[in-house]
């Protein structure tokens, strides 16, 4: 044994690889949130503040909330427990969710949670709302992003062509890798009849867009802005696969676990300063502290650079295996001030530093990743170096189902999502409690007219979500 961790030891300083890890076992017992399933069988916590009972009901499967009602008799968890199964069963569509609503609401008159959606005449309303009869894509379907905004598109007329013997509508395209003017495209998509406009998808033509100021027709753009200067145009909306969403999921989960106090390991980029950024301010929002983090480049020594925020003397670490081998004894050696890991990284990078945390005695401690970390399509072989990692990611990679080889499998659920979306923004805004439980998430629409993305968590396991 001592021998062979010698060997590996030598191995990693010098080319900074990654060794099979073993399983990771053993979760942490949350404290700061408690399990929802235990909560159920507790009466007191039916009668709690109406949001905090919300929320829980709302973050459990289907099945288990049919499990819930099964087995109690108090009528006002079964009036919750309902609203909640309701909310699941018919969210993708408006008016059959409308349609319950009310039916509900004539059972439960005087229940609490009357209070999450409007009365019955805005009900009505909403009811009798139009869904668009012609709705045109703003995408790029040619040139360097040809691809990705053809994968849109397909998942897009995969859910169109599904819905096609309900609604009766025409589809467009009109692709924006032929002109930089995105303002006259979307007066294009108007001539041609427009009622409901989705796209552009890079964030550079939604920024051009945004600058025309008036939106005529609800136009859902396929990306996120910076809205720091205000509130988006009256009718605009956005949507896409926010990393911000992620990050403060992130931080909410190891919150959620119990955690308080994090190392961070995240690229040194744009693109990990996108995620570490909302992820610190959200895990600090809650009460967390940031011990201490790691920035890496693609020329850092992972090996050294984490042995030195784990505060591991590698010269020191082998005289010590000489010493006393014991498990117990080497991981005495590492820093004792933390209890959670974020790593913000993709697949390859993760893989060399998943291996490098256990094998310096972080191997009992959660490590928490965003989706970046999963290709997307089963790689067990190399994504066995993940064992055990936690990560958030959209419904339709994590369903085996969905489990392609396609390389933009993410994109192709946001093309699905598009098309629910374009039918459901009216709802969305009158009742903003009640997701649409879609392909990239549980979609909720904020204040600032932004699709929130709620995702489901997965640990990895033999080199499976």
């Amino acid at each position: 044994m001592l021998r062979l961790r010698l060997i590996l030891l030598i191995m990693l300083l010098l080319l900074g690889g990654c060794t099979t890890p073993q399983l990771f076992n053993g979760a942490p017992t949350p404290s700061h949130g408690s399990d929802s399933q235990a909560l159920f069988s507790e009466p007191n916590f039916w009668q709690a503040n109406t949001s905090i009972v919300w929320d829980k009901v709302q973050h459990s499967s289907l099945s288990k909330l049919q499990n819930a009602l099964a087995q109690t008799s108090d009528s006002t968890a079964t009036g919750w427990l309902k609203l909640a199964i309701i909310s699941k069963k018919y969210s993708t569509n408006s008016e059959e969710l409308t349609q319950q609503l009310m039916l509900w609401r004539k059972d439960y008159p005087t229940h609490a949670a009357n209070a999450l959606f409007p009365d019955n005449t805005a009900l009505s309303l909403l009811l009798n709302t139009p869904t668009p009869k012609n709705i045109a894509l703003l995408l790029p379907l040619s040139g360097q992003l040809g691809t990705q905004g053809q994968t849109v598109r397909d998942g897009f007329l995969n859910a169109y062509y599904e819905a096609a013997r309900k609604n009766q509508q025409t589809v467009f395209f009109i692709d924006t890798s032929k002109t930089l003017n995105m303002v006259a495209l979307y007066q294009q998509a108007m001539t041609q009849g427009a009622d409901t406009i989705i796209g552009p998808l890079t964030k550079e033509n939604v920024l051009a867009l945004i600058k025309q100021g008036n939106f005529p027709a609800p136009t859902m753009a396929l990306n996120y802005t910076d809205i720091s200067f205000g509130s988006l145009p009256a009718n605009f909306y956005e949507y896409g696969l926010s990393t911000s969403d992620e990050a403060q999921q992130m931080a909410d989960r190891a919150w959620q676990m119990g955690r308080s106090h994090a190392l961070i390991i995240a690229p040194q980029n744009d693109w990990g300063q996108r995620v570490a950024k909302p992820l610190i301010a959200r895990w600090q929002s809650l009460g967390g502290e940031v011990t201490d983090a790691l920035y890496y480049t693609p020329t850092t020594n992972l090996s050294q650079g984490i042995a030195n925020l784990l505060h591991i003397n590698t010269k020191e670490d082998r005289e010590k295996m000489q010493e006393d081998n014991s498990k117990q004894a080497l991981e005495q050696q590492r820093r004792q001030d933390f209890d959670v890991l974020f790593l913000v990284a993709q697949p390859q990078m993760a893989r060399q530093i998943v291996p490098l945390l256990k094998y310096y005695y972080a191997d009992n401690i959660p490590i928490i990743a965003s989706s970046a970390i999963y290709t997307g399509s089963p790689d067990p072989q190399k994504d066995s170096d993940l064992n055990g990692v936690y990560f958030c990611d959209i419904p339709w990679v994590l369903n085996p189902q969905h489990k392609t080889d396609q390389q933009f499998n993410r994109l192709y659920a946001v093309g699905i999502d598009s098309y629910t979306l374009s039918n459901n923004i009216s709802r969305l805004n009158q009742l903003p409690y009640f997701p649409i439980y879609g392909a990239t998430g549980a979609l909720s629409l904020t204040t600032k007219h932004q699709i929130y993305r709620r995702l489901p968590w997965t640990q990895m396991h033999a080199g499976h979500p």
